[in-house]
């Protein structure tokens, strides 16, 4: 038990140093992930042998012991590789104070350039940190993740064999292997690894999309997007950067995580549109007639990542984009529409009752913020002490 124990922080300490000696890079064009995972699996199968070569007679509180460290090994491997993701309020902007439409002097104007909103950005050395983490040094964590989870069954299998081959070779402990061998032929011995290298892809794959979107295309897409106008900015300039960086991500990702990555970079798209047709701050005005337009962005979007088959599955997409179209129908009702829903959801209240247009008066609220009438406006005020949008 003591050498076990003794073997298993020597683990441990490979695991530490693995992890600090990784930079990323594929092993080559055909083994996409790290070098780090490989040396992991080494020095937990030379272990492994050693243990098996022991000339001792072998107990089932030893096996557990065995089975028990490697699991943690993996486990603490796979929460390394996150340690060093930023948080998702680093990378989303903090949400504008909502304001009402200020109507000008001369005729209707947008909403004027100063924007109430909080200027908290991350401080220089975590942009540093979040700009170190590329798309492709992001896929390749993914890519060794997976290769980490991809071998657990055959080490599994591995380490079973040989238990059971032993066995005989120790009649005297049989009783006890009997009465506790049952955990091992159950496959769960590696569920913890399992369950942390699974959450870790989960991390990493909503980590970068939302890093595509909200900070790497920040400008084009959550700053600029519908500036001034819908019809003067269109999403349509938005696909061939979002092309540029699905491309980075599909000619790096192993094609078992491929949709899963994807998918999460579709979720962050949509998030920031939501983000664009509901928070996107005092200079951003949407009318009833922008609605269709609204509808055609999209519907380009969807398709882009359904690319003709290719893509994601039509149904997931669909799925994922349903929340959105549903905004988007709100905001081709006409304001008093929008009012008197708001009023008899919420009864002039901020909660989160639903309407009978299916919003809730946080969504109906935040779309006459963006409306560009002084009906709305009026209301606003009377009935929210909403600021003008202008300082």
């Amino acid at each position: 038990m003591r050498w076990v124990n003794s073997q298993l922080g020597r683990v441990l300490g490979w695991v530490e140093r693995a992890i600090q000696q990784e930079r990323w890079d594929p092993i080559s064009p055909q083994q996409r992930h790290g070098s780090s995972i490989v040396e992991v699996y080494r020095i937990v199968e030379e272990t492994i042998d050693q243990f098996f070569a022991l000339k001792v007679p072998m107990r089932s509180t030893e096996m557990n012991s065995l089975f028990r460290g490697i699991d943690n090994a993996f486990q603490i491997y796979a929460n390394h590789v996150i340690d060093n993701l930023a948080s998702k309020d680093d990378l989303v902007p903090p949400v504008p104070i909502l304001t009402r439409y200020k109507k000008e002097a001369v005729g209707i104007k947008a909403f004027v350039k100063k924007e109430l909103f909080d200027p908290r950005l991350p401080d220089e050395r975590r942009s540093i940190e979040i700009n170190v983490l590329t798309t492709p040094t992001l896929c390749v964590q993914l890519n060794t993740l997976y290769y980490a989870i991809s071998q657990l069954n055959k080490l599994e299998d591995s380490i079973w064999e040989r238990w059971t081959k032993k066995m005989p070779r120790e009649k005297f402990i049989k009783k006890s292997i009997v009465e506790k061998s049952k955990s091992f032929t159950q496959k769960d011995t590696f569920d913890g690894s399992r369950k942390d290298i699974n959450a870790a892809i989960d991390r990493i794959c909503e980590f970068t999309g939302t890093k595509i979107i909200f900070w790497d295309l920040r400008d084009q897409f959550i700053d600029n997007l519908y500036k001034p106008s819908v019809s003067l900015s269109r999403l349509e300039a938005l696909i061939e950067p979002l092309d540029v960086e699905l491309s980075q991500l599909c000619d790096i990702i192993v094609e078992a995580l491929r949709d899963r990555i994807v998918t999460s970079l579709l979720q962050a798209s949509l998030d920031g549109f939501l983000r664009v047709i509901l928070d996107g701050g005092p200079s951003r005005v949407f009318s009833p007639g922008d609605a269709k337009l609204l509808e055609e962005d999209l519907e380009a979007l969807k398709e882009f990542f359904i690319s003709g088959g290719d893509g994601l599955p039509r149904g997931v997409v669909e799925n994922q984009v349903a929340r959105v179209r549903h905004v988007i129908k709100l905001h081709g009702h006409e304001t008093r529409e929008l009012i008197e829903d708001l009023k008899s959801t919420s009864g002039l209240q901020m909660q989160d009752g639903r309407s009978k247009l299916g919003a809730d008066s946080k969504t109906l609220l935040r779309i006459l913020c963006h409306r560009s009438d002084s009906e709305a406006s009026q209301f606003l005020k009377k009935q929210y002490k909403l600021p003008k949008s202008s300082a």
